[in-house]
């Protein structure tokens, strides 16, 4: 059967064509240049080898309101009834994306992910995912089936003195709680960047995540690579706190452009002792695996096995 799958965030805009499960063909489309919805799907339908499809299945970095799907970060809306005239899909889908990373995760072999830390995991079992992009997202899986959250809004929780005076600059820069999505996207970087540098008195000379990046990782930039090194214990205390929240006895995922970007500094022992601190009386926390989900089209996946069930329950 044909499926048409697709994996839509606020930067990138992923679509691809299965055959009976096989991706046959795959473009990759720059969100911000679109307005709406149907015009997207047009030119994704138009680049892939396949012009209609038995089901489809699109996960959306956003809330899910029955039919309707809406990009957080850039103001998009899919209506099943849209996606299935753009797509000639009978059947259509719409999930949020931390649904179809999770699906992906307890679906596909674990030769797909790399661990980063921790003991093999003990299966089947529940299984945290973040995934550090654009914007922050959280999923809990259980069974085989994600549970989306909205733990990236939560309020973030600092550690030391130093983290405690960078969400206090923060706060009063952006006038609201800082959450952990403040901090950990790619946005957030930037703001985290910008907080060092005024807790330092120093003067911000970048304004990309990319550029950031760039200069903390060969060490020439103090503030970027400190600023780095921030982010990657925040996102393991991040990730303890999900860890002890939905006992994820299968370990922690963690995704996105962002996290795959500073790799590196998340194999460090700091990065594992930030992670098994998080929580009190949580010992089991030293043994949890930490994996990598380092390829793009794994939410992709997912959202094809989502559509392939789709097809077969309708």
């Amino acid at each position: 059967m044909d499926h048409l799958a697709g994996d839509i965030g606020g930067t990138n805009a992923r679509f691809a064509a299965y055959v009976d499960g096989v991706r046959t063909g795959s473009v990759d489309l720059s969100t911000p240049q679109y307005a709406d919805a149907q015009d997207m799907l047009a030119d994704a339908v138009a680049a892939l080898p396949r012009r209609a499809f038995d089901a489809c299945c699109l996960a959306v970095a956003g809330p899910v309101f029955g039919t309707e799907a809406k990009l957080t970060n850039a103001g998009i809306t899919f209506s099943t009834a849209a996606v299935s005239a753009a797509t000639g899909s009978a059947r259509t889908a719409l999930v949020n994306d931390m649904v179809a990373l999770g699906t992906a995760i307890a679906e596909l072999p674990a030769s797909r992910f790399e661990r980063l830390s921790g003991r093999a995991p003990c299966k089947p079992a529940t299984c945290g995912v973040l995934s550090a992009g654009t914007g922050l997202g959280m999923g809990i899986v259980v069974e085989g089936r994600c549970l989306p959250s909205e733990g990236g809004h939560a309020r973030v929780a600092a550690v030391g003195d130093f983290e405690r005076e960078l969400v206090a600059v923060t706060e009063r820069e952006c006038g609201e709680p800082v959450s952990w999505e403040h901090y950990l996207s790619g946005r957030g970087l930037v703001a985290l960047y910008r907080a060092v540098n005024a807790v330092w008195g120093a003067k911000a000379k970048w304004r990309s995540p990319e550029e950031v990046i760039a200069h903390g990782g060969d060490g020439a930039d103090p503030v970027c690579d400190t600023t780095l090194e921030t982010w990657a214990g925040l996102l393991a205390t991040a990730a303890g706190g999900l860890a002890v929240t939905a006992l994820t006895l299968g370990g922690i995922y963690l995704a996105g452009g962002v996290a795959v970007a500073v790799q590196d500094r998340l194999r460090t022992p700091l990065f594992r002792r930030r992670f098994e601190d998080a929580a009190w009386a949580a010992d089991y926390l030293s043994d949890l695996p930490v994996h990598l989900v380092a390829d793009p089209h794994t939410a992709l996946d997912g959202a094809a096995a989502i559509a392939a069930r789709t097809a077969h329950s309708s």
